[in-house]
């Protein structure tokens, strides 16, 4: 029965060419991309269907991706503006940033709930159709892939440039400040951080100012002093600054420069009663993470007094302090009357401004950037309700059970956020990966196919030339 059902298939497979040759082309075609969509499997079409509703439902519960750094509530008189290449790269760079804002608990939580997300994926792979050496084999390099893949994302972010998204303020008379930032003066900055470059960097984050404090050095805010403009509504305007310790703790002193530096001892320790150039008593910022034991605040009278903190900062550790110990930050504000900042802590490491520090300063625009500096640290003397700070939009998650959800609540909060541009973005390109798979495997099976055809050939001839030879001995 087999050899005669085996003797007429191609006989069938001929008929059945005859009848698809005499179709008609557009028939043809059809009957194409029938077996081509018949080809994509549910697999295939999971990832780009669940993006597309991620994006859609999340558009009709839209929120602004800026809030108050001290209520988390929302914002007004602002808004966070991205380029077109931003819209364009968005699964790409709003994922990015969501990264950057992470605090270290969550990008542990991240990885947990990778490896967790693998193995369980294997388990289920394994016990439905593979046996366990393939198993072991395949779980071995994406085992490796899951790993990697972290580790890639942050160097991608930490090197690669990239469009960033840019705070504008309705209010001409508020102005955006930066009170801790890097150049290449300081040893754990990227060598290649000049003035120019920082200043490129605020400029497209939307900062109006930012004070360059260095470690232990004046270099980097020697040349970024030099190259600002006249006029301060002209460009981004650079302030001197240094990062030095007060009580054992990182803190910055505001417009500190060179000749200040008597005031400096065992390399980097801050005297008490120091006073700037022109007799002003500096602006000197409390940086996170501190040791809260050993805050300089007004009742320690053997320490340089601290009149500003900061809420937000833009390294890992300083994110992970903001949110964790934010009752006791601003508890320490309220009692000791100390103004709220923000700072980027960016030492050319990354495209993301978490924070901005909003001050409120008339005319501000046609100060030259010495009279500036001078208004805005006469206004954060003021105290606690000198200054606004606005802060990225990121999931407020501290507990473990909480932080055991980090990436749906990541990709929900990034989700909402999006603009209408982006949400196209998005759609686009999850269903291009669709067409990406679909053609690989494709490709895949064309490059398979050829392979055996050559394999099959090469067969035949091995065959016929050793008759070939015996006929022509036997002549």
């Amino acid at each position: 029965m087999t050899d005669g059902s085996s003797k007429f298939a191609p006989e069938r497979a001929a008929s059945s060419t005859r009848c698809h040759r005499s179709l008609c082309p557009i028939t043809r075609r059809a009957l194409v991309l029938r077996n081509r969509l018949r080809a994509i499997c549910a697999r295939d079409l999971s990832f780009p269907v669940l993006a597309t509703l991620l994006v859609l439902v999340t558009a009709l519960v839209p929120q602004l991706p800026l809030r108050d750094a001290v209520t988390h509530g929302d914002v007004s008189g602002m808004s966070l503006v991205i380029s077109r290449q931003f819209a364009i790269l968005s699964p790409f760079c709003a994922l990015l940033d969501m990264q950057a804002l992470l605090t270290i608990p969550q990008h542990i939580a991240v990885l947990v709930t990778l490896l967790v997300g693998f193995v369980c994926w294997r388990v289920v792979h394994f016990t439905r159709r593979t046996t366990y050496p393939v198993w072991r084999r395949e779980a071995s390099g994406l085992l490796a892939i899951v790993l990697l893949a972290p580790a890639l994302i942050l160097v991608v972010n930490a090197l690669m440039p990239r469009p960033m998204a840019r705070l504008v303020l309705d209010d001409p008379d508020v102005l955006a400040i930066d009170v801790h930032a890097h150049t290449a003066s300081s040893h754990d900055a990227r060598p290649d951080w000049t003035a120019t470059r920082v200043r490129d960097w605020h400029r497209a984050s939307g900062f109006d100012v930012a004070y360059i404090t260095d470690h232990k050095r004046f270099g980097g805010a020697i040349d970024a002093v030099a190259l600002n403009p006249r006029r301060a509504g002209d460009d981004v305007v650079l302030l001197s600054g240094l990062e030095m310790r007060n009580a054992g703790q990182h803190v910055n002193v505001l417009s500190m420069t060179q000749a200040e530096s008597t005031h400096v001892v065992n390399g980097d320790h801050l005297v008490k009663g120091m006073r700037l150039a022109d007799g002003r008593a500096p602006i000197i910022v409390q940086t996170i993470p501190f040791d809260f034991r050993w805050f300089a605040g007004r009742h320690q009278d053997s320490l340089a007094r601290t009149t500003a903190i900061e809420i937000n900062d833009g390294a890992p550790r300083g994110l992970t302090t903001g949110l964790r110990r934010h009752a006791e930050i601003l508890a320490l504000a309220d009692s000791l009357n100390l103004a709220l900042v923000a700072g980027s802590d960016n030492h050319g490491w990354g495209n993301t401004a978490s924070g901005w520090t909003l001050v409120r300063v008339a005319g501000w625009r046609e100060l030259s950037p010495a009279a500036l500096a001078v208004r805005i640290e006469q206004v954060m003397a003021g105290g606690r309700n000198s200054t606004q700070v606005v802060e990225r939009r990121t999931p407020l998650l501290m507990t473990v059970p909480q932080l055991a959800m980090t990436v749906p609540f990541a990709l929900v909060a990034t989700a909402r956020g999006l603009t209408p541009p982006e949400r196209v973005s998005w759609v686009v390109w999850c269903w291009s990966t669709l067409l990406v798979r679909v053609g690989v495997r494709r490709a895949a099976s064309l490059a398979l196919a050829r392979a055996r055809l050559a394999r099959t050939r090469r067969r035949q001839r091995i065959r016929i030339v050793p008759i070939g030879a015996a006929a022509g001995l036997q002549r």
